[in-house]
């Protein structure tokens, strides 16, 4: 059994902020990857929040940081003491941290307690003084231009909100990423318009003009101001730009299956990482997952509470289970291609690499789509769905061009799922849907070690993955010859990010949402 314990040497509150250094000691750190948390609970809410390692040596590591206390809980203020506990993750292993001790006097204001910390001191707001010659031409900008501009918005908004009380049956769809009902809204929606209670409302835009911005704000703060229940399913910025009713309550139904690739909170002082103090995603009521399993890890990394996520399903999963979707879709598919109707369909999905939309890229060099389907043969067709952020596309051989698809503009990938017979994919989120179909997976990562490096995943990859690992092409082609995909992983993976395999994760939400209305949770 691992022996893990802390000794701290270093601790204080003062201004708001409380700083923690110490050490940690582990005979089972070995050459794992070390995750140490802070973990702060305040009456019934929780805060998880990494804490950088600064040093790692055998069977130690040494860590230091500051946190800002009266950020840790959004728009929270917690008059009771704050207590500070620690988690240790070891590969995919919780450990436990059998021993907290002090090397140094504790300072008025901070107590311990069953291995953890009590700060009572009373949380100040702290005072922040910018420089704006200091920063950047675009934050400085941002500073003098813009923040005046949203506080007088805010303001505005606070008089609108007196004038617009809630709607207590309204419930409100948003987003800022897309023109119209799709994803996991519109199964939520489709579950709720016979309610004849609920009133319900969209207010949806993409990229647009600042004039019709000016339109797009005035419908979003009506019915901000007027919503019981706002449901997004991405990140949408307005949200946190204005202070919302006391009665409305806001429900995330992210738009990812699992928990694979870290985001958001985790990434704290990782590049291009948020920082603390941010507002993005932390005014959540609720966000939904597809597992009790990994409701930890969008807790830590939408920073909110633990018990603000439920694992209900993810509603657009539901199709899997529809038969008669499964039909409608394949007719479809087969009927728009025919080539694939009496083929194996070998299906190409990997994910991008860059920081995000303007540096997506997808090495397509270090893969011979035109090698990969003479080794198939003629009984297999390759469609390719690169991510459409993607923009650079394969050279397909003439002989080919009726027997590899590029698809990556085109069709849904999950439609895709239901006529694939392999999934050669890389770090993509697809793997969750395409384990719900049992479908076969082979994971082509010659980037494996950097993509860790720089991005970082919840759990070890290598136990994560459930189908073959591959670095090279010439293994990838092996394995493919060989039929290779070690499969029996499946079934493990899917009941570790699925409680729920029913077709009945959009009932389970719109429930959800039911229950604030009549119940006024």
């Amino acid at each position: 059994m691992s022996v893990c314990s802390i000794k701290l040497d270093r601790v204080k509150a003062k201004g708001g902020k409380l700083f923690v250094g110490g050490s940690l000691e582990c005979d089972a750190l070995g050459k794992n990857i070390p995750r140490l948390k802070a973990v702060f609970s305040c009456e019934d809410r929780t805060r998880r929040i990494p804490i950088p390692v600064l040093e790692q040596g055998e069977g130690y590591i040494l860590f230091s940081h500051v946190y800002l206390l009266d950020k840790l809980f959004f728009n929270y203020k917690n008059e009771s003491p704050v207590t500070l506990s620690f988690e240790l993750w070891l590969g995919d292993d919780n450990v436990e941290v059998e021993s907290v001790t002090l090397d140094t006097a504790l300072p008025k204001g901070i107590s311990e307690s069953n291995n953890a910390l009590i700060v009572s001191e009373k949380i100040a707001k702290r005072k922040t003084y910018i420089n704006i010659f200091e920063l950047d031409l675009r934050s400085a900008v941002k500073r003098v231009v813009y923040t005046p501009m949203v506080w007088a918005l805010g303001v505005y908004f606070g008089i609108y909100k007196k004038l617009h009380p809630v709607k207590k049956n309204r419930v409100t769809f948003m987003s800022g990423r897309r023109t119209e009902l799709g994803g996991n809204m519109e199964f939520v929606w489709n579950e709720l318009k016979d309610e004849n209670d609920l009133e319900l409302k969209t207010m949806f835009f993409a990229q647009t003009s600042m004039m019709k911005m000016v339109k797009v704000l005035r419908k979003f703060l009506y019915l901000y101001a007027t919503s019981r229940v706002v449901v997004v399913d991405d990140f949408f910025r307005l949200l946190n730009t204005f202070k919302r009713q006391k009665d409305t309550k806001i429900i995330q139904l992210w738009h990812a299956c699992g928990a694979f690739k870290t985001f958001g909170y985790t990434r704290l002082g990782k590049p291009g990482g948020p920082h603390q103090y941010d507002k993005n995603h932390r005014m959540y009521d609720y966000a939904i997952v597809s597992s009790q399993e990994i409701a930890r890890h969008y807790a830590e990394g939408f920073g909110i509470s633990d018990n603000a996520v439920i694992a209900t399903g993810i509603p657009r999963t539901d199709i899997f289970f529809d038969s008669e979707y499964e039909k409608k879709i394949k007719a479809g598919l087969y009927e728009k291609y025919p080539v694939i109707k009496d083929k194996k369909v070998l299906l190409f999905a990997p994910t991008f690499r860059g920081n995000g939309q303007v540096t997506a890229y997808y090495d397509i060099e270090k893969l011979n789509i035109n090698e990969l389907k003479e080794t198939l043969g003629d009984e297999w067709i390759i469609i390719v769905k690169l991510h459409p952020f993607c923009r650079e596309r394969f050279i397909v051989a003439e002989e080919h061009e009726d027997t590899i698809i590029d698809l990556s503009d085109v069709d849904e990938l999950n439609d895709l799922l239901f006529v694939t017979d392999l999934l050669v994919t890389d770090y993509s989120s697809c793997v969750f849907e395409a384990s719900l179909l049992n479908i076969p997976m082979v994971f082509y990562v010659f980037d494996l070690e950097e993509y860790v490096r720089d991005r970082d995943f919840y759990y070890e990859f290598e136990s994560f993955a459930p189908g073959k690992i591959v670095k090279t092409q010439s293994e990838l082609f092996e394995c493919i010859k060989k039929n290779d995909f070690e499969q029996y992983k499946i079934t493990d993976f899917r009941n570790k990010f699925f409680d729920n395999t029913d077709g009945k994760s959009s009932e389970r939400v719109a429930k959800k949402i039911v229950d604030i209305v009549r119940g006024g949770i």
